[in-house]
C-alpha cells in the first residue's frame, strides 16, 4: 500500500475510512437538518448537510473500536447523562455535577483530546489553523493508552441553554484561558474549553470554583451559562456583519428544538 494509507492512530498500512472530525452524532438533528460550521483560519462561515470528515486519517478499526468508545461515552454523557445531574440554579445560571458513579470521566476526557488530535492531524481547510505543535504526539499518547500526562489537557465542560441559535455552530478554535494557550471547541449546544497545558495552573480564591469545573475522576461541575452564551452569539452576529460587509452572505443558524 501507499504511505497515504497509513493510519495515523495505529501506524499500519490499512484501508482508510472518511473518518469525522467531530463524530456527526454531535451535529444536532444531523439526519434531517443542516448546521453551521466556521473555518477556523478564515472565520467564514457556511451551512453544511453533514459533518467534516477526512478520508486520510484513520482506518476503520481505530476510528470505530477505539476511539469510538470515546465517542459513544461523550454522547452518552452530554445528551442523556447530564440533565439527570442538575444541582441547583444561581442567578440564570444552572450547575450540575457529575460523579465517577456518572461517568468514565477516562473516556470521557479521551473524548475531546480526540476531537482536538483529529482536527490537528487533518488537512482539511476547516482545521488549518488547529495545530497541537509538541502536543500533538502527547495527545496521541494520551488516547492509545500509553501516557496520562494528566497535567495536560485540562478540560471545562459549559452548557448553553437550550433552544438557541448559537447552539448549530460548529467550531474549533484557539483561545486564551486565564494566559494559557487553549482551545475551544463549540458544539452541540456545549462550549468546551482545552487547556493544553494546566502545569502549575492556580486559582486564586475568587475562582477557585473554576478549579472544580476540571474533568477529573472525582467529580466536577459542569456550568449552563446564559451570559456566556450571549457573549459568543454577540460576537458571532458581529463576525456576520463583518463577512457581509466584504461580500460574504453568511447564513443565520436554523433553530434548535428543545
Amino acid at each position: 500500500m501507499h504511505s497515504k494509507n497509513i493510519c495515523k492512530f495505529c501506524g499500519q498500512n490499512k484501508k482508510l475510512i472518511k473518518a469525522h472530525i467531530i463524530p456527526r452524532h454531535f451535529y444536532l438533528d444531523y439526519k434531517d437538518e443542516q448546521y453551521v460550521s466556521v473555518n477556523s483560519l478564515s472565520g467564514k462561515f457556511k451551512i453544511q448537510q453533514s459533518g467534516a470528515y477526512d478520508k486520510n486519517v484513520l482506518c476503520l478499526d481505530c476510528d470505530s473500536k477505539i476511539l469510538g468508545q470515546f465517542d459513544k461515552e461523550g454522547y452518552r454523557v452530554l445528551f442523556d447523562e447530564l440533565k439527570k445531574h442538575k444541582l441547583n440554579k444561581i442567578g440564570n445560571d444552572i450547575i450540575y455535577y457529575l460523579t465517577s458513579k456518572d461517568c468514565n470521566s477516562e473516556y470521557l476526557r479521551k473524548f475531546f483530546i480526540s476531537i482536538l488530535w483529529r482536527a490537528s492531524i487533518s488537512c482539511l481547510p476547516d482545521f488549518k489553523d488547529i495545530s497541537l505543535g509538541e502536543y500533538q504526539q502527547k495527545a496521541l499518547e494520551i488516547l492509545q493508552g500509553k501516557e496520562l500526562y494528566d497535567n495536560l489537557f485540562k478540560i471545562f465542560i459549559f452548557k448553553y441553554p437550550g433552544g438557541k441559535d448559537f447552539n448549530k455552530f460548529i467550531f474549533i478554535s484557539k483561545a486564551k484561558f486565564y494566559n494559557r494557550k487553549a482551545y475551544i471547541i463549540n458544539m452541540a449546544g456545549y462550549f468546551i474549553t482545552i487547556i493544553l497545558n494546566g502545569r502549575n495552573l492556580i486559582f486564586n480564591y475568587k475562582l477557585h470554583y473554576i478549579s472544580e469545573m476540571i474533568v477529573n475522576n472525582k467529580g466536577f461541575y459542569v456550568v449552563e451559562s446564559n451570559e456566556l452564551y450571549s457573549q459568543n452569539y454577540h460576537f458571532a452576529n458581529k463576525k456576520m456583519q463583518e463577512m457581509w460587509m466584504k461580500g460574504y452572505k453568511p447564513p443565520f443558524a436554523p433553530k434548535v428544538k428543545k
